[in-house]
C-alpha cells in the first residue's frame, strides 16, 4: 500500500513498544498521531530519543476515557488505529486490579468504538498478550485457536480485550469498512526499555545502581521476542488488514522466531556476562504468575515471514543496545541499527 499519505493513530506511542512503533511507521512515511496518558513508571525511550519531533499530533489522556478524544480523532482522520495503551506491568495489576481492568479492557472498548465512529478508520490493529490463554503450566505453545482464560485480573483484562473485539467484529460493523485484528505478544525485550517491575529494565537499574536484583521465579519460561520483530509484525499485519487481504476478526501470535522460549535464569546469566558483579537475590513477596509461557508463531510465519530472531539472539541484541547507549551512541541510530 500507498503509506505518503496515510494516517495512523498509535495509542501508547509513549511507552517501549509504542515508541518503536511509531517510530518505525513514521520511516516507513506515514503520518503518525499518538494518543498517550504518561502514566507508566520510569524513564521513557520517547522523551531520551526526542521521538516528539517526529509526531504529526499528539493526545495526553486516558484512552478508556472515549468523550476526551473522540472529537480529536474525528479531526485528524486516521487510516488505521494501532492500540498499545494500557497497564502492562504485571505486578502493578495485583496492587490496582481496577485500574488495569479499566486500562486495558475498557481502553480496547473506546479505541473500537472510536474506530467504528470515525468513518476514516479502515483497520484497528489491537495489541493484547500471551497471557490471554487458559495455562495449566504443561508448557506446550499456545496456538491462537487454544481457549482463552485467565487466573489473575491482569490475564483477564487482556482476554476481555480480545473478546470486546471479537464482538465488535461480529455484531459492530455494520455499513462500515472496518477490518480488525489481534495481536498476542509474548515478553517483548529490546533497548530503551527502563519500565519498573520488568526483568530487564530492572536488571540495568540493579546493575547500574550497585544494587541487588530481585528476582520473582528463576526457573519461569518466556517467549522473549525482540521489539523490532514486534513492530515490524505490527506493521505487516496493519498493511494486510488496510489491504483487505486477511479477512477481518483474525488473531495473530507474534513471538520469537521457532516458538523458542528461555528461562529466567538463561536471562540473569547473559546479564552476567555484560555485568558480572551483580548480585541476585529472591525475592520474598512474591506475586501469582503463569511459570510457563511459550508461543506458536506458526501462523505469523506461514502468511507473512518468520520473525528474525529466537528469544537468545533477542536477548543478546537488547544487551548490545544498552552497551552501546551507555557508551555514548544515539538511541535513534541504535533503533534504525535494530530495524533495518
Amino acid at each position: 500500500m500507498n503509506t505518503s499519505t496515510s494516517r495512523v493513530l498509535v495509542t501508547g506511542h509513549m511507552g517501549f513498544i509504542g515508541a518503536w512503533a511509531a517510530f518505525l511507521f513514521k520511516r516507513e512515511g506515514w503520518r503518525v498521531y499518538g494518543l498517550d496518558d504518561r502514566s507508566s513508571y520510569g524513564e521513557r525511550l520517547y522523551d531520551v530519543a526526542g521521538l516528539n519531533t517526529l509526531m504529526d499530533g499528539e493526545r495526553e489522556c486516558d484512552v478508556s476515557d472515549l468523550a476526551a478524544w473522540q472529537d480529536w480523532v474525528a479531526q485528524i482522520q486516521p487510516d488505521l488505529i494501532v492500540h498499545l495503551a494500557g497497564q502492562a506491568i504485571v505486578p502493578r495489576a495485583f496492587k490496582q486490579p481496577y485500574l488495569t481492568y479499566r486500562s486495558n479492557a475498557l481502553g480496547t472498548l473506546a479505541v473500537l468504538e472510536a474506530a467504528r465512529l470515525t468513518e476514516s478508520v479502515r483497520a484497528a490493529v489491537c495489541i493484547t498478550s500471551d497471557k490471554v490463554y487458559e495455562n495449566n503450566s504443561d508448557g506446550h505453545p499456545f496456538s491462537e485457536t487454544d481457549p482463552l482464560g485467565g487466573g489473575d485480573v491482569y490475564s483477564v483484562s487482556k482476554s476481555s480485550s480480545e473478546l470486546i473485539a471479537k464482538a465488535y467484529n461480529n455484531a459492530h460493523r455494520a455499513g462500515r469498512s472496518l477490518n480488525i485484528q489481534t495481536v498476542r505478544l509474548g515478553n517483548v525485550v529490546g533497548g530503551g526499555d527502563w519500565s519498573i517491575n520488568r526483568l530487564i529494565p530492572d536488571l540495568i537499574h540493579a546493575a547500574r545502581g550497585a544494587k541487588s536484583f530481585r528476582v520473582r521465579y528463576m526457573d519461569a519460561t518466556r517467549p522473549f521476542q525482540h521489539v523490532s520483530d514486534v513492530v515490524k509484525g505490527i506493521s505487516r499485519i496493519a498493511g494486510a488488514a488496510l489491504d483487505g487481504a486477511i479477512p477481518s476478526g483474525e488473531a495473530w501470535n507474534l513471538g520469537p522466531k521457532d516458538s523458542s522460549f528461555a528461562r529466567v535464569r538463561d536471562v540473569i546469566d547473559l546479564f552476567k556476562e555484560y555485568y558480572p558483579d551483580l548480585e541476585v537475590i529472591d525475592e520474598e513477596e512474591k506475586v501469582k504468575e503463569d511459570l510457563n509461557l511459550s508461543v506458536n508463531v506458526a501462523k505469523y510465519s506461514r502468511r507473512f515471514s518468520p520473525p528474525r530472531d529466537n528469544s537468545v539472539e533477542g536477548l543478546y541484541r537488547t544487551m548490545k543496545w544498552y552497551q552501546a547507549y551507555y557508551a555514548g551512541t544515539s538511541p535513534v541510530e541504535l533503533m534504525e541499527s535494530d530495524l533495518y
